[in-house]
């Protein structure tokens, strides 16, 4: 196995939550399995999610990185990603969106040459997204799972990662702390293959 760099985003406004457990399973695992890991907690650093007018003005501009310029290091280091979060409203939490928003900028996470988007973040070749979602896992089937599909095609258009892996735990205000505790450990026996490939 070969070890990478893995920058694994978390957002989770509740330190007791599930997916803080989650978290904390991921941490621990990828660290065990030889990677080297960096955690970035939404949350945990207050994080701004809300683009300034400022921003946006620079958005397509040559110094449009002024004031995140640590996370956008943290991204052009990493050579997987590993995302954690539970589904609200068929979406990330409002945080992690406004870090895509925020970070994920042009010239950084692409760039847009005469209308043809060529991606920036081409280092980064495996994304897992690791997710909670209220919904059934028979009903996301029904309606396309348009959690999955939104995050997977916009993060392709940025990395041209080989590898996506979307690990999702259903029905999540209906399960037992034993399907819960199952997902834990599908997380620790499973994490490391997917990352060594």
């Amino acid at each position: 196995m070969t070890a990478k760099k893995i920058l694994v985003v978390y957002a989770h406004p509740n330190p007791e939550s599930f997916n803080a457990a989650v978290k904390a399973q991921v941490e621990s695992t990828l660290v065990e399995a030889g990677h080297e890991v960096n955690v970035l907690d939404l949350y945990q650093q207050e994080f701004t999610a809300t683009m300034s007018l400022d921003e946006r003005l620079r958005y397509m501009t040559s110094d449009n990185t002024t004031g995140i310029e640590q996370e956008v290091c943290r991204l052009r280091w990493a050579e997987a990603l590993v995302l954690v979060y539970p589904t609200w409203w068929s979406g990330p939490p409002a945080i992690l969106k406004g870090w895509l928003d925020r970070v994920w900028l042009p010239g950084i996470a692409a760039k847009f040459n005469t209308g043809v988007v060529e991606p920036g973040l081409t280092k980064i070749r495996t994304v897992v997204v690791i997710t909670t979602q209220g919904s059934s896992w028979w009903r996301m089937k029904l309606i396309g799972n348009p959690p999955r599909k939104m995050m997977k095609l916009c993060l392709k258009t940025c990395t041209r990662f080989r590898r996506f892996h979307w690990l999702a735990l259903y029905s999540m205000d209906k399960n037992t702390q034993q399907q819960r505790e199952r997902f834990l450990l599908k997380l620790k026996t499973g994490l490391p293959k997917l990352l060594s490939r």
